[in-house]
C-alpha cells in the first residue's frame, strides 16, 4: 500500500469524475509533431549538462510512443520551457520547500494567455540527484523520474490512478532498470493524443531554422525573460514582473472534453529509423530479421489478423502462419524473432502450417491447438502422448478447430471459443463445466468469431479480432469503454501507416 497522503508528489491537480472510475485521463495534445524546448536554468545540485541530458532522454521516450521529435532551442519562444524555482515563483502555485510537491507542469494550449502552456517548474529546494549516473546525493530525489512524469503533463497527459503508471501522481523513489518503461496506461494516452489524431508532420523545428527570426505557434509573449546562465530565476531575485496574474486551476470535469482510458503494465520501445523504408534500412543494418527475397514470406502482423496470441512464461507469443513473434513486454520484441514456429517446437509435424490457439496451463505446460488436435509441451518437448483430440478436453466431437483459448485470471478457469459460443474448463478436476457452451453475449462488449484471446501478465484479459483488440474489465465484467484499439501500434509498436521497420528495430 502506498501512503498517499504523506508521500511526496507532483503538484498538478488530479482530474476527478463521478460514476465508474477512470484510471487515465488526457487533456489536449500539441497540434504538431516537432516540438522545441528551452532550459531556462538548472538546479544548484545538478549542472546544465545533467539537466539537459535527462530532459532529452525523457522527451525521447515519450516521443517514441507519440511519433514526436524534440529539439533543444536557444530561444525563449520554445514550446516547452524548463526551469527551477523556490517558493512563490509567479504562477500562483508556490513550492513548499523540500518534500511533498516536487514539480508541476502545464498542459498544452490551456495557458496561452499567460504564456506558460507546456512549461515545467521544478522545486529548486529539493535534493535533486541523477541516480542512474551517481550524480548528487545517492538517496536524493531522482530528477529523471520526476522529469519523465512532468513531461507527460507537458504533452497533455493527466494523472493516472494506476500505481505502475508513469503518470501516477506520487513519487515512488528511484527504480533501477525501470526508468525507460512506460505503462500501458501511458501508451494508450499517447495513442489517443498523437496517433489516433491526424497531426501534420512539419520539417525542421521552426525555432531552429538557421538565419531566421524565431517563428512559433505561440500567440503570446513570455511574461518573463528566461536566462540560461543564472541558477536563480528572475522572480526569486525581486525583478518586477510586467503584471500579475492568477492562473486558472488545472482541469476539472467541467472543462473541455477529455479522453479516458483504463490500463496497466510497464512497456518500452527499442526501435529506430522511423523515417526509413524497409529497403533503405536493409542497406545499412545487417542485423535485421526481415527475410531475404528468397526466404519464405514473413506474415505481416502490424494490421492484426493473428492466428493466436498467448502469454507463456510471462512473455507474449504471437502466432501467424508458420511464424511466431516473442515479446518480452508489449512492444519489446526479443532478439532473434520472428522465427518459424517449428524452431521453438521442432517436433511439430511439417504439415502443420499454423497454430489456431495456445495457452499455458496452471501446471506450467504449454498447449498448442491446431485443427481438431492439440499438443502439450513442457517447454522442450511434447508430452502426454501428443497430439490428442479436442474431445479429451470435453469439447464436442463435431468441432474441427477452436478460435481462441485463455485461462481467465478472475476464476482460474480455461475458456474455449468457437464462432458465437464458448466453453469453460476446470483445470483442477480436468472436466468441462456443466451448462456449456454459452453464447458470447455473456462476454459483454466482446465480438464473436475471435482470432485470439489471452490474459496478459497485468492480470487483464484481451480479445483480438481482425485488426482490433478489446481490453476486458474483469471487475465490471465488460469490455472497457475505450475499446477497441488497433493491435499494431499498441502491442507491437507499428506505425499506423504500416512501417514495418518499427516492429523490428535493431534486432
Amino acid at each position: 500500500m502506498f501512503k498517499l497522503f504523506k508521500q511526496i508528489r507532483c503538484g498538478v491537480e488530479d482530474i476527478v469524475s463521478g460514476g465508474r472510475t477512470k484510471r487515465y485521463v488526457t487533456t489536449k495534445g500539441w497540434n504538431k509533431r516537432n516540438l522545441t524546448y528551452y532550459i531556462s536554468n538548472w538546479s544548484s545540485k545538478l549542472n546544465e549538462d545533467t539537466v539537459a541530458s535527462n530532459i532529452q532522454k525523457a522527451l525521447d521516450i515519450w516521443g517514441s510512443y507519440g511519433r514526436l521529435t524534440f529539439t533543444r532551442s536557444n530561444s525563449q519562444y520554445a514550446d516547452i520551457i524548463v526551469s527551477f524555482a523556490s517558493g512563490y515563483h509567479g504562477d500562483s502555485y508556490p513550492f513548499d520547500g523540500p518534500g511533498l510537491v516536487l514539480a508541476h507542469a502545464f498542459f498544452p494550449y490551456r495557458y496561452e494567455e499567460v504564456g506558460i502552456d507546456g512549461d515545467i517548474h521544478f522545486d529548486n529546494d529539493e535534493d535533486w540527484a541523477d541516480r542512474a549516473n551517481n550524480v548528487g546525493n545517492p538517496e536524493g530525489t531522482d530528477f529523471f523520474t520526476v522529469a519523465l512524469h512532468e513531461l507527460g503533463h507537458s504533452l497533455g497527459l493527466a494523472h493516472s490512478t494506476v500505481p505502475t503508471s508513469v503518470m501516477f501522481p506520487y513519487y515512488k523513489g528511484y527504480e533501477p532498470g525501470a526508468q525507460t518503461y512506460l505503462d500501458y496506461d501511458d501508451i494508450i494516452g499517447m495513442y489517443q493524443l498523437y496517433i489516433a489524431r491526424s497531426i501534420p508532420d512539419s520539417g525542421i523545428p521552426s525555432n531552429d531554422i538557421p538565419d531566421r527570426e524565431p517563428v512559433t505557434e505561440r500567440t503570446t509573449t513570455r511574461r518573463y525573460p528566461y536566462q540560461t546562465t543564472t541558477q536563480t530565476p528572475w522572480w526569486i531575485t525581486g525583478t518586477t514582473r510586467r503584471h500579475d496574474w492568477h492562473h486558472p486551476r488545472h482541469p476539472t470535469t467541467t472543462e473541455s472534453p477529455y479522453w479516458t482510458t483504463e490500463t496497466s503494465k510497464e512497456v518500452t520501445v527499442s526501435y529506430h529509423g522511423d523515417s526509413e523504408s524497409v529497403d533503405e534500412h536493409k542497406e545499412h543494418d545487417p542485423t535485421h530479421h526481415i527475410p531475404k527475397d528468397n526466404s519464405p514470406s514473413l506474415p505481416y502482423i502490424c494490421n492484426g489478423y493473428l492466428d493466436a496470441v498467448a502469454t507463456l512464461r510471462g512473455e507474449l507469443f504471437v502466432f501467424k502462419d508458420e511464424y511466431l513473434w516473442r515479446f518480452r513486454d508489449m512492444r519489446r520484441l526479443e532478439p532473434g524473432y520472428p522465427t518459424k514456429t517449428r524452431e521453438m517446437f521442432p517436433e511439430l509435424p511439417e504439415d502443420i502450417k499454423k497454430i489456431d490457439a495456445a495457452y499455458q496451463r496452471t501446471d506450467g505446460s504449454i498447449v498448442l491447438f491446431t485443427g481438431n488436435q492439440y499438443w502439450v509441451s513442457d517447454g522442450s518437448r511434447f508430452i502426454e502422448n501428443s497430439p490428442l483430440p479436442l474431445s479429451n478436453y470435453g469439447l464436442p466431437d463435431y468441432l474441427d478447430s477452436i478460435d481462441a483459448v485463455q485461462l481467465w485470471a478472475k476464476n482460474g478457469k480455461t475458456y474455449f471459443y468457437k464462432n458465437d459460443r464458448f466453453w469453460r474448463y476446470n483445470e483442477l478436476t480436468k472436466t468441462m463445466d456443466e451448462g456449456y457452451p454459452m453464447h458470447m453475449e455473456r462476454w459483454r462488449g466482446v465480438p464473436q468469431n475471435l482470432d485470439a484471446a489471452t490474459t496478459w501478465k497485468d492480470g487483464n484479459t484481451y480479445f483480438f479480432k481482425n485488426e482490433l483488440f478489446w481490453k476486458f474489465d474483469n471487475d465490471w465484467i465488460i469490455a472497457t469503454e475505450t475499446s477497441p484499439f488497433p493491435i499494431g501500434p499498441i502491442w507491437f509498436g507499428c506505425e499506423e501507416e504500416n512501417n514495418m521497420m518499427r516492429l523490428f528495430g535493431n534486432n
